[in-house]
């Protein structure tokens, strides 16, 4: 059993292909009961993580079965339009070093960004609260988490690094000469809406109006809250609104090139700026086609700034250090324990398959040096006991000490 990951980034590939590859809670219990059906003991358990810049699959499996899971994944999503060699794969070492450059941030278009370990927590969160993640695959996630924070904590990677929300305020303000005299429309009412709206607030940007699927209520302090509009408004919405932030999960757009044609109209063809921060997209891409519209994707936003980037370039170097030392580390240190794990499950076998006479001779006898010797010789044939390769490599002295606490609690 090994770490294996495989998956689509900014890296490999555009957001349209990224959309058709998401990774989410409903299709996250349907593909582990299917992974478990197929592949049984041959893997022991996957989880996933998407965000605007990548969709990953993490799994502990059978040495390099990742391919195999990647084709059944892409089979069972239905996914048959997005070439292999937009996909990357990787296993052991380099596969522990990669989840950490994600989650640190390293591994971000905008090199440092802040969210991306908050993601990847929810998502090793949500991992075990749908019970799907392993014994071995919660390790490596718990140590990714621990070493990305010491990553973080003990370099500048982060120096003055923008999140998301807050390329997207750069964007208006390098559009704009007043965006404070601009009416925003704000859809959709997560987290990164959260952001984004306080980020608008914040820099004296006030005209903000939201919509939502359900009727929610956003407060930012005592003095400030917005109370969302149904999507029923969302047309009426548009003829007002000179930018349009979209961040709302669905997978068909919801903005559509007919409702800002319709909207311009209204507005005398007033121009209007678009940033779509959802993947899949919220709104439609051929909205690119109307003049007085202009709409920017993920993909477009984060090309904008590299403030810092020598700076934080040099602090990634650092960090990068600091994540391929601990790697190894953790690797070695889980490597000692699955020997010795695998060694003790072996050794219980073989024992519990003596005689009770045999083992009230060995008891009573009290030196274990020729049933060390016996085992050490043996060639076996049964396939779950791996030729007891794993006892073979341990010390005579540590065999004697498990046979010893066998016997004791036999």
């Amino acid at each position: 059993m090994e770490l294996q990951l495989f998956g689509i980034n900014h890296k490999t590939s555009n957001v349209a292909e990224r959309e058709k590859f998401i990774i989410n809670e409903s299709n996250q219990i349907l593909l582990d009961s299917h992974l478990k059906n197929i592949f049984q003991d041959d893997i022991e358990s996957f989880f996933g993580i998407s965000t605007c810049n990548r969709t990953e699959i993490y799994l502990v499996g059978k040495s390099g079965i990742s391919e195999k899971v990647f084709y059944e994944i892409l089979k069972k999503l239905n996914i048959n339009d997005i070439s292999s060699d937009s996909f990357y794969f990787l296993s052991n070492h380099d596969a522990l070093v990669h989840m950490c450059k994600v989650a640190s941030g390293i591994d971000s278009q905008v090199l440092g960004e802040q969210e991306i370990l908050g993601q990847f927590k929810t998502a090793v969160k949500n991992a075990k609260e749908y019970n799907i993640i392993g014994k071995r695959l919660s390790y490596f996630a718990d140590k990714v988490i621990e070493i990305a924070k010491k990553a973080r904590t003990e370099t500048n990677i982060g120096l003055n690094s923008l999140s998301v929300s807050g390329l997207a305020l750069k964007l208006i303000k390098n559009i704009f000469e007043a965006p404070e005299n601009q009416n925003v429309l704000v859809i959709g009412a997560g987290s990164l809406s959260k952001s984004v709206i306080s980020n608008l607030y914040d820099k004296g940007i006030h005209n903000i109006k939201l919509v939502n699927r359900t009727i929610k209520k956003i407060n930012l302090n005592k003095n400030f809250e917005i109370l969302s509009s149904s999507l029923d408004s969302l047309h009426d919405q548009l003829e007002l609104a000179d930018i349009v932030i979209s961040s709302s999960i669905t997978d068909l757009p919801i903005v559509g090139k007919g409702a800002i044609e319709n909207a311009l109209k209204v507005r005398k063809n007033k121009p209007i700026l678009l940033i779509d921060l959802g993947v899949p997209r919220n709104i439609e891409d051929e909205i690119r086609d109307i003049e007085q519209a202009y709409l920017f994707s993920i993909d477009d936003i984060e090309k904008i700034t590299q403030d810092n980037f020598g700076q934080r370039s040099i602090e990634a170097e650092k960090a990068m250090n600091i994540i391929v030392l601990e790697s190894k580390s953790k690797l070695e240190d889980f490597s000692s324990k699955s020997s010795k794990d695998d060694a003790n499950l072996q050794l219980e076998k073989f024992l519990n398959s003596l005689s009770s006479d045999e083992i009230e001779q060995f008891k009573s006898n009290g030196n274990y040096s020729n049933l060390v010797e016996s085992i050490k010789s043996m060639n076996m044939t049964d396939e779950g006991f791996n030729n007891f390769q794993d006892i073979k490599n341990l010390d005579d002295h540590i065999i004697k000490s498990m046979i010893k606490r066998f016997f004791s609690n036999a």
